[in-house]
């Protein structure tokens, strides 16, 4: 174990941690599919050469009031932006647009 492992594993301080993970990722990929399937969602662009140097862009039913970027916290080296796009529901519904960058 690293030495700053512990502060990034939360999941190991909460009662059913866990489950959290492979939940979010489910949520996370049934949004992502509905919202390509509505063509709200543009997928895997490239900012940068490298592999993790990619965003997803979700956008609302109307025109954007702009655009939220959403950057996942905590341990960055184990999770990426798919594990988080449902997130972006709660600014969609309020008529913004989310970028979840790796």
């Amino acid at each position: 174990m690293q030495p700053n492992d512990d502060a990034y594993s939360i999941r190991d301080h909460i009662a059913g941690g866990d489950a959290y993970p492979d939940r979010w990722a489910e949520d996370a990929r049934q949004f992502r599919e509905i919202e390509v399937a509505v063509g709200r969602a543009r997928l895997n662009t490239a900012y940068g050469t490298h592999e993790r140097e990619k965003f997803d862009l979700f956008y609302p039913a109307g025109r954007p009031e702009g655009l939220v970027m959403f950057v996942h916290g905590g341990y960055w080296r184990l999770f990426d932006r798919t594990d988080w796009s449902h997130f972006a529901l709660g600014c969609t519904a309020q008529g913004w647009a989310v970028a979840m960058p790796s």
